[in-house]
Formats: C-alpha cells, structure tokens, sequence
C-alpha cells in the first residue's frame, strides 16, 4: 500500500475511533453502529486499493477465496460386493487421501464443511450385468452412470460439478433396479478391478 494511501486510511481510522469519547449512553451506541458501518466502507476501499477491483464485493471476495480450508478426497472399495438392492450407499472403505477427514469410510458419505463449488468423480466396475448408480446431494440426485460392457467387464464413470452447502451430505447409491454387484479390491492386487469416488473443494462460496 502507498504511503498516502496508509496515512489516508490511518486518518479514517483515527476520525472513527473519536466518535468513542462521549459518555451518553444512547449516544455511545449510535456511534458504535456509525463507526462499525464507517469501518465496513472502510474494509471496501481497501480491498479495492489492494487489488485493484472496483467492485463493492471485493472485500467478501477475497474474504472467501482466502480461505486456508483444504478439501479433497480419493476413495475406493477394498472388496466386491453382490446382489445390491435400489438406494443401496455405496461403501468406498478405504481412502488414499482424505484432507480434512470429511469423507467418511465406514458408511461412504461425505460432509462438506465450507459451502462452495465441489467436483465429485466415480467409477463403477463389475462383471455381467449392469450396474446404475446416482450421486446424491443432500438427498437430491444430481447425476447418474451406467456400467457398460469393456471385455469381460464393465465400467461406468461420471464426473460433476455441483454448489454443495455446509453440512451437506453427498454420497452414491445403486439405482433402476436390483442386484447390483460392485468391484472392489486391495491396493497392488490385480485380481479385480476397482470401483472409486473422489471430490475436491474447488472454491468456497458463501
């Protein structure tokens, strides 16, 4: 910040502050409240002066972009699974990275704690017939993928981005019908293929 922008801003910071000397009760409050919306337009103007955007939402802006909350999750399914019912949650049981430990392995939901802009990934993968399934957040379908046939497998991925709320639960599920079989297997054995599901925070938004 320039020098003449500092002693600007420390003058207007000094004028807010005398507004504090009296002893009148009502007054004092009435000041208070001016002060506190004098220091708002304050915190405006020098957002904009540190980053040059004349928007009167820069200082939320980078309130939220600032953020040090760091969100992101690969999972995957350690061992198959048969004969799924519709609306079954999907269990990824173990993870490879969980920033934040926001996902949870023991029932396969995940809990955002900021409210912002998510990107959530899956793959299914199975053998004979198909396997639907949906991804849910905070109870509401947002996308769905069907396995298709790959050799002598199946496989399905989809990819979305989605405004998720603080506190939402997002998860997948099995969907259209019954006796869903999802791959699942140990990290270096090639036996089987696996199923995963991975997000990331990619920004907060209030």
């Amino acid at each position: 910040m320039k020098p003449t922008t500092a002693a600007v801003v420390f003058l207007y910071v000094i004028i807010c502050v005398s507004g504090l000397s009296t002893t009148d009760k009502t007054k004092q409050n009435d000041d208070i409240a001016d002060i506190k919306n004098r220091l708002g337009h304050l915190e405006q103007m020098i957002g904009q002066l540190v980053t040059g955007n004349s928007s009167s939402d820069v200082l939320k802006f980078s309130v939220s972009t600032s953020r040090n909350e760091h969100v992101s999750f690969s999972a995957y399914k350690n061992h198959i699974q048969s004969l799924l019912n519709k609306r079954h949650i999907i269990k990824f049981e173990q993870t490879i990275l969980n920033l934040g430990n926001h996902y949870h392995p023991e029932d396969g939901i995940f809990i955002a704690p900021v409210s912002g802009v998510y990107l959530f990934h899956w793959t299914m993968i199975n053998h004979g017939d198909h396997a639907h399934t949906n991804i849910l957040v905070g109870g509401k379908v947002m996308s769905t993928t069907t396995t298709s046939v790959v050799s002598n497998y199946n496989s399905g991925s989809a990819l979305v981005i989605v405004h998720v709320q603080k506190g939402q639960h997002v998860w997948i599920q099995t969907c259209c019908g019954t006796g869903h079989e999802v791959f699942g297997n140990t990290l270096g054995l090639d036996s089987y293929f696996q199923s995963t599901f991975s997000g990331t925070l990619l920004f907060p938004v209030s």
